[in-house]
């Protein structure tokens, strides 16, 4: 790699929290001051990205990446929903060469056949699915991301690896959910809909559910909703009462409940702690989150 990429393979860099994210229109997020860097694609929706108060607009196949102590906010789209992958990390030279930040591209326009979007579902699928190898693999392959985006050397294409696959019952389930929650309100499934779906009793999906996920169905369901309210008051600035209700709680006062009950501290606390430079809490049910991000990738498909 020519001048000025020097000793790239020193480089060192470490994921804090990575996800899939989708958002009703209208909403907003920030500002913020970023801790550490962030990449985020955006796969569908007009977004405009504030930094350091200027606006960079960022249509699908826009790739940006947010730096620490930057001053950043977005404005998702107000006509449709919104929905973007990202991945937050730190970074060490370790004694290698890179173009002096100021020279880095703020966002790129990816053309069709792209590296990075492959680059980085590829990512997110080692980090969501937990294969042999996959710690050896990660850092090569954000690195990799990193200098193609530096460089602007995103010119090339690859196949991406499919999600892990689930006994036939569950994979017909989260097709029902998907479905169900399409509109991005994630409204509650009874167990007696999801075991008829299934084509199995309900005592046959759930013991599935549990050696699978380590919860029955309605639980596992309950889970990747409250997560998902985590994600929205993470990354926009709704309203609890709104994120109650787009994650399909009666009132905002159950969901705090239930909030509480799954992560230790109230939706608020949550929110402020994560504006403080916190990260995402991890569900003690890692799987559960895998499932969840999976799902949301193949409802953005």
């Amino acid at each position: 790699m020519p001048e000025p990429f020097r000793d790239t393979t020193r480089l060192t860099t470490e994921i804090s929290s990575h996800g899939l994210a989708e958002y009703p229109a209208g909403a907003t997020f920030g500002p913020r001051i970023l801790h550490d860097y962030e990449f985020v694609w955006i796969v569908a929706g007009e977004v405009v990205w504030e930094s350091d108060g200027r606006d960079y607009p960022a249509p699908p196949g826009t790739i940006l990446l947010a730096r620490p102590g930057m001053r950043d906010a977005f404005r998702w789209d107000p006509q449709a929903r919104t929905r973007h992958g990202f991945v937050h990390f730190t970074l060490q030279l370790n004694g290698a060469t890179l173009p002096p930040p100021a020279a880095w591209p703020m966002t790129l326009r990816l053309p069709d056949g792209d590296v990075l979007r492959p680059l980085l579902q590829h990512l997110a699928w080692l980090l969501w699915a937990h294969p042999p190898g996959a710690p050896e693999l990660i850092p090569g392959i954000l690195r990799q991301a990193l200098l193609a985006y530096i460089s602007g050397a995103v010119a090339t294409a690859s196949e991406t690896a499919d999600n892990p696959q689930y006994h036939p019952a569950i994979q017909r389930v989260m097709a029902q959910v998907r479905e169900a929650w399409r509109d991005g309100i994630l409204r509650p499934l009874t167990l007696d809909g999801l075991a008829r779906v299934a084509g199995v009793s309900r005592a046959h999906l759930s013991r599935l559910f549990l050696q699978e996920f380590g919860a029955t169905p309605v639980e596992t369901l309950r889970i990747m909703r409250l997560d998902h309210g985590a994600l929205l008051l993470a990354r926009t600035n709704l309203r609890v009462q709104a994120i109650s209700e787009q994650c399909g709680f009666v009132n905002a006062f159950h969901f705090s409940r239930l909030f509480r009950a799954q992560y230790g501290r109230s939706p608020r606390a949550l929110r402020q702690e994560l504006a403080g430079g916190a990260h995402m809490p991890t569900l003690p049910l890692v799987r559960i989150r895998d499932l969840s991000n999976q799902m949301w990738a193949k409802v953005g498909a």
